[in-house]
């Protein structure tokens, strides 16, 4: 079922991006340009996150410099397709910088007081882990695709929703921290059974 709904997402994104993605490969922006700018698009996302302890109004510039970071992210794979620029350096250095840039998000809501030290810290943990797992599974040539959730396209989705709803809710974020928390966790656990079912065959 994840894989399927996964599956269906990645086609409407295409169909909404395709126009998009054809006028980038047309005037030759690199793809590591447009990781760059989603790896700044997430640090400035951070620094709002910061500075919202002071204005809360930031929540909503730092929950859209964060739908654009995303945003950007899916789109630099789909160009270095098109120009046929794919390569193991440019998957390797997308993969650090939104694993750089995800944790600079969680570390500035945390020290902004948003949310405590135990749910911040876990939620980071936790994330990173789902990301750890699925790639200590690929020498092995196991696919995790719909094996758990709570990855970073929901990850996302669920901070900027709790991004807006903190400036009615109070406990928003930390609520959103505790979801990821606990269903990363969930998340990594299963494809930890997962492995060790598929590596025992």
């Amino acid at each position: 079922m994840g894989a399927r709904r996964r599956k269906l997402e990645e086609q409407l994104f295409e169909k909404l991006s395709t126009g998009l993605i054809e006028r980038l490969a047309r005037y030759g922006v690199k793809p590591m340009t447009i990781t760059l700018l989603a790896f700044i698009s997430a640090l400035a996302s951070a620094c709002f996150y910061y500075l919202a302890a002071e204005n809360p109004s930031y929540y909503l510039l730092a929950a859209f410099l964060l739908t654009l970071s995303g945003f950007l992210d899916a789109v630099d794979g789909a160009v270095a397709r098109r120009l046929r620029l794919t390569s193991e350096l440019g998957a390797f250095l997308d993969s650090v910088f939104d694993k750089l840039g995800e944790s600079a998000i969680y570390i500035a809501i945390v020290a902004s007081g948003a949310v405590s030290v135990l749910w911040g810290s876990l939620a980071l943990a936790s994330s990173l882990m789902v990301s750890y797992v699925r790639h200590r599974a690929e020498p092995f040539k196991i696919s995790l695709k719909g094996v758990g959730f709570m990855e970073r396209a929901e990850r996302v989705i669920l901070l900027i929703t709790a991004s807006v709803l903190v400036l009615f809710i109070e406990s928003a974020l930390e609520i959103a921290m505790i979801l990821i928390s606990v269903f990363a966790l969930i998340t990594v656990i299963w494809r930890i059974v997962y492995i060790a079912q598929m590596l025992r065959r």
